[in-house]
């Protein structure tokens, strides 16, 4: 893998929140949200606001140390055969791709941009 594949975490929720093949043409969502040690991932920008109302509906959280995809598929919360099913198979692939950087280069950019 070289330094033009890698993805910072900044790339990560950029991408899931304005990619039209991430979007599933509905322009609700997924959306992500950063918080700490995690990329929160909600099934639509309805879903998010909601959970800032004390009302959790995020779909999957998102280690940003992650080293695998197998991760999220071992997680009880994730329910990797309903997401490819219902569509979400580009992000999947964007995941396994931020899973595949290697963890120094994660935020390398994102700090000297």
């Amino acid at each position: 893998m070289n330094a033009n594949s890698f993805i910072t975490i900044k790339e990560l929720v950029n991408t899931i929140n304005h990619s039209p093949e991430i979007d599933r043409g509905d322009e609700m969502g997924p959306v992500a949200v950063r918080r700490g040690k995690y990329v929160y991932v909600y099934r639509t920008w309805q879903d998010k606001r909601d959970e800032e109302e004390r009302k959790p509906m995020w779909m999957m959280m998102i280690p940003v140390n992650i080293e695998s995809l197998s991760e999220l598929y071992e997680r009880e919360d994730l329910d990797a055969d309903d997401l490819e099913s219902k569509g979400f198979w580009p992000l999947i692939e964007l995941i396994s791709k931020y899973a595949h950087t290697p963890i120094k280069f994660r935020e390398q950019v994102e700090a000297t941009a």
